[in-house]
């Protein structure tokens, strides 16, 4: 199942799951995901409270979860990912 949600002060992020498992995917920043967890479960992946539902800025932000890379990595790779992502 792929759903459309807000997310922790996020307008745009997407739940996907299985029915055992979900993620949670930041389309306003990233990409990146922000949540692996079990339904009802406890988030896996560390949430970095200061910077929760920010936006913008050219600074590096850690936010939690998993940054996306590109293989073999590239310099473009190192850029803060603060701005939106398009989810087709």
């Amino acid at each position: 199942m792929l759903e459309r949600i807000p997310y922790r002060g996020w307008n745009t992020a997407y739940r996907l799951s299985n029915g055992t498992v979900e993620l949670i995917v930041l389309a306003d920043v990233g990409p990146r995901i922000i949540s692996y967890r079990f339904i009802g479960g406890e988030n896996q992946l560390h949430e970095v409270e200061a910077d929760t539902g920010q936006l913008g800025r050219s600074d590096f932000r850690l936010y939690g979860g998993h940054r996306l890379w590109v293989s073999p990595e590239l310099e473009s790779t190192y850029f803060p990912d603060n701005v939106p992502v398009e989810v087709s």
